[in-house]
């Protein structure tokens, strides 16, 4: 028999009953967090408790295994005669650092003894992974112009739950930015809430009109709380500038000959920013053209760039260093006309104006001097402006006797000197007019100056005041011709406009024949006059160019340019032809 026995009388005799133990069964499916350290599992016995139960419960592996999910089950629960109580054990969970999502595995009994028992029971673990905090890339680049470097930072191999990690920055490079010039440092904790997988920081960023080259920061990740650090823990920032103009970071000369002021001469005898072994003439040195021809510049005691070419001998003002454009091979462009340039393979752009050698400066001021005009000024574009004195206010009277203003009147002489000091023939020092090269019937000065055993001279002819504004008016705003030739399309857009040397400007203009109506294109060769005059009763409207009846009597209508500082200059026909 079963147990205790139940007597039960049953007609003239006796029936003797296995007395019942009732039935066991899990309480239910289970569902678990991972990072919970234990899971407690209920038994529960229904039905008859009169006599005694016994199980044993084991674990079953699904898509969840023991040893590396769970720890394996093998409980026994027992009973005995009259308890009905409910049994408990616990489960212990595996906390592991692998994404794999919901997993499941079954308990299990067996060797019962009762009177039976439910079937299995399923734990379902849900994977729980905090994760590990990491920037999405070891590099960052910014620009300086956006005022802020933007690191990401994610929270990779999980998300769950709050979590925190500590952001610092830090000097880096070479070259290293500064906390104080080029950014703010940052110092602080980020927070994550459960379920968010990527943060934005910014970090301030300071600018400046300073071109510079890149500079570098880096940022660190560190204290994580609930949750690990990754594998990108450090992100090198660099911060990037557009800014082209890299002058005010160099050195410069003063140089002040006979009282004349050579302001902004770059010392090019400096090291590089580039590279700290060289100077920037040795960069310069390096251009091709130069080391292929065996041509070298220098840097004379006036501050002046000098190149040697045979018996000529270049002087420039080296004046401006600028970001070289991106992926230009490295150059050499030297012209009167304009600004030359010496473009290195480090990425430097050396800007320089055609200049007159301190020699003829000195001549030149002697002479001028002589006739009650001895101030000078080096403009920085290179220009020289002769001051005049001007007397009598520009006032005169018509045959009317009418008082009239002289708008000829002038307050100064601008001049741009060539850049090449050519050996001469002529045994006097001193400045000379002579013809100007490209029309006979005006003239160009030039300055005689003794070099040693020879004589060099160089040109100095009239210029535009300012050949950038004057080309770009032409090009954007053409030649108003109405005061001269009133009514529908009086102003001419002139195209391919262009500085040459010698003061001398050129341009096209699309016109349509009077006779024929067909369309022309005639282009204009004009020369800058070399007296500048205020314009009276200034405003910026009056800005532009505009053509004008002759001015000095050759039968061809000339032109006036109004500048946006307020002076005026003209420009004399020399000659057109018609395309």
């Amino acid at each position: 028999m079963r147990g205790a026995s139940l007597i039960c009388f049953f007609g003239c005799g006796f029936l003797i009953l296995p007395a019942s133990a009732g039935s066991l069964a899990f309480q239910g499916a289970y569902a678990v967090s991972e990072n919970q350290d234990t899971l407690t599992i209920t038994v529960g016995r229904s039905g008859s408790a009169a006599s005694a139960a016994s199980v044993t419960v084991i674990s079953v592996n699904g898509t969840a295994s023991a040893g590396s999910d769970f720890t394996a089950v093998s409980q026994a629960l027992t009973w005995g005669a009259g308890d009905a109580l409910v049994k408990t054990f616990d489960v212990t969970i595996t906390d592991d650092a692998i994404v794999e999502g919901t997993e499941v595995f079954y308990l299990r009994f067996t060797s019962p003894v009762g009177d039976g028992t439910g079937g299995d029971t399923a734990i379902t673990l849900t994977d729980y992974e905090e994760g590990k905090f990491q920037f999405s890339s070891s590099t960052l680049l910014s620009q300086e112009e956006n005022l802020q470097a933007v690191a990401t930072i994610n929270r990779v191999s999980g998300k769950d739950g709050p979590a925190t990690v500590k952001i610092k920055s830090a000097a880096a490079g070479p070259p290293a930015a500064s906390n104080v010039a080029d950014y703010t440092d940052i110092d602080t904790t980020i927070s994550f809430a459960n379920g968010e997988t990527s943060k934005n920081v910014a970090i301030a960023l300071k600018n400046d009109t300073t071109a510079e080259f890149s500079e570098f920061f880096k940022l660190t990740l560190s204290d994580p709380t609930n949750a690990a650090l990754g594998a990108t823990t450090v992100a090198n920032v660099e911060i990037t500038d557009t800014d082209k103009d890299f002058t005010s970071t160099l050195s410069l000369l003063t140089k002040t000959t006979e009282s004349v002021m050579q302001s902004q001469l770059i010392d090019l005898t400096q090291n590089s920013l580039l590279d700290s072994t060289k100077k920037i003439l040795d960069l310069v040195n390096t251009i091709p053209i130069l080391t292929l021809t065996e041509v070298e510049a220098a840097q004379d005691a006036d501050g002046l760039m000098t190149i040697d070419v045979e018996t000529d001998r270049v002087y420039l003002r080296p004046i401006a260093v600028q970001r070289s454009p991106s992926g230009s091979a490295p150059s050499i462009n030297v012209r009167d006309d304009i600004n030359s340039t010496f473009l290195t393979s480090q990425g430097w752009l050396l800007e320089a104006t055609p200049a007159l050698a301190t020699k003829g400066l000195i001549v030149l001021q002697k002479g001028l001097a002589a006739i009650f005009l001895p101030d000078l000024i080096i403009e920085n574009n290179g220009n020289i402006t002769i001051q005049v004195d001007q007397g009598a206010p520009p006032f005169e009277r018509d045959a009317s006797n009418n008082v009239i203003v002289n708008y000829r009147f002038y307050d100064r002489w601008n001049l741009r000197p060539s850049m090449v000091a050519s050996v001469t023939n002529a045994t006097t020092e001193g400045y000379f007019l002579i013809p100007h090269p490209f029309d006979d019937e005006e003239v160009v000065m030039t300055v005689v100056y003794t070099d040693g055993n020879s004589k060099r001279q160089q040109i100095l002819s009239p210029a535009p005041i300012d050949s950038p504004e004057l080309i770009q008016e032409l090009k954007t705003n053409g030649i108003n011709r109405c005061g001269v030739s009133p009514g529908a399309g009086c102003k001419l857009i002139a195209t391919n406009p262009k500085q040459q040397s010698y003061g001398i400007v050129t341009f096209d203009l699309v016109t349509t024949s009077a006779t024929t109506g067909k369309t022309q294109t005639l282009s204009l060769t004009l020369m800058a006059d070399y007296k500048i005059r205020k314009t009276p009763n200034f405003t910026a409207n009056m800005v532009g160019f505009t053509e004008m009846n002759d001015l000095n009597n050759d039968s061809f209508a000339d032109y006036k340019m109004i500048y946006a500082n307020g002076e005026e200059q003209y420009f004399l026909f020399v000659s057109s032809i018609l395309k």
